[in-house]
């Protein structure tokens, strides 16, 4: 009960440290223009968001890290502590984030929205990612992948399973970030569902970095939500993705990211049919503007009315995936 109850004091800490930092960081940034850059072709309504502070995921990653060290070393007699399962957290989460921060910093300095090239920032995932895939046969010794309570042996395979899920993942959720409060809602969500499965699978050391996450996720949509006053930018959208996976992998649960995450890939779905259909219409447009939510903008939809609806189906999926992942796995 003691460590229930210091867990919670530590939270709520975790919260308010998050809203001082931001309260610090967006007149900071503000000062010294770092901006968020518009794009001319994207939707018409954005452009008064031009100059927002952005890189706000800076202050996710911190209070995350922050978090976690503490809960883990007020609550260190109950937490299952395995050396590769901290790494494979910690690892992926502040180096996608470090990708995203150096893409930002270019974006901000050059003023338009051409960060690191995309070969490059697209190389650095796959390596990330592999790293990922070592730590993940590390923490289980095995290839094998729990499909739905079937564990199948993929042998190497497994390894471009999630190498590809991985990067592919993380883009999915940097997509998604185009609304305020869109990315930070649904990602909160799918984090609370990951960590509830990590507390009924008594993986502490995953539910701790999951409320850790959670507590930044909360005091930076304290910002977000419309209008939003700080943008995450790069730096978090890639983080978060990255913690959401890994989290999974930790949990030996990783084919539930495509339940969890339903709309991220509607989002990527939506902008890869945009292409195709482009292409093969020699110039039209099969939605208004791609990702799906800039079609609804455009639609006539709010911000926070898109929120909504993109939150709801989040909700109803990560419910589903609690259901797999307790009746199932």
């Amino acid at each position: 009960m003691d460590s229930i109850l210091a867990s919670i004091v530590i939270i709520i800490i975790g919260v308010l440290y998050g809203i001082v930092l931001f309260k610090v960081l967006i007149p900071l940034l503000t000062r010294f223009k770092f901006g968020q850059s518009i794009r001319s072709e994207g939707p018409q309504s954005h452009l008064n968001k031009k100059g927002t502070p952005t890189m706000g995921g800076l202050v996710i990653i911190l209070i995350t890290i922050f978090l976690n060290v503490t809960l883990i070393l007020f609550n260190y007699k109950d937490t299952n502590m395995n050396v590769y399962q901290i790494i494979l957290l910690i690892i992926p989460f502040v180096s996608f984030g470090v990708i995203g921060f150096i893409d930002d910093y270019l974006i901000i300095v050059k003023k338009t929205n051409d960060g690191l090239k995309p070969h490059i920032k697209f190389l650095l995932q796959l390596l990330i990612s592999a790293v990922c895939y070592y730590l993940t046969i590390q923490t289980r010794g095995t290839n094998e992948i729990n499909f739905f309570g079937e564990r199948i042996d993929l042998k190497f395979f497994y390894g471009i399973f999630i190498i590809l899920s991985f990067t592919g993942f993380t883009n999915a959720t940097n997509l998604t970030d185009g609304l305020d409060g869109l990315l930070g809602g649904t990602s909160a969500i799918i984090t609370t569902g990951i960590t509830v499965l990590a507390f009924i699978n008594k993986n502490y050391y995953v539910m701790y970095f999951g409320l850790s996450l959670l507590t930044g996720i909360f005091a930076f949509l304290i910002f977000n939500l419309p209008k939003a006053r700080i943008f995450m930018g790069d730096t978090g959208s890639l983080a978060i993705g990255a913690a959401l996976f890994s989290m999974l992998l930790c949990l030996n649960m990783d084919v539930l990211i495509f339940i969890f995450g339903i709309i991220y890939l509607i989002e990527t779905i939506s902008v890869m049919l945009q292409v195709w259909f482009f292409k093969k219409t020699s110039g039209e447009r099969l939605f208004k503007m791609s990702p799906f939510h800039h079609h609804l903008e455009l639609s006539g939809l709010k911000d926070f009315q898109i929120d909504v609806i993109f939150w709801i189906i989040t909700l109803i999926c990560t419910i589903f995936a609690c259901i797999l992942g307790v009746r199932v796995f």
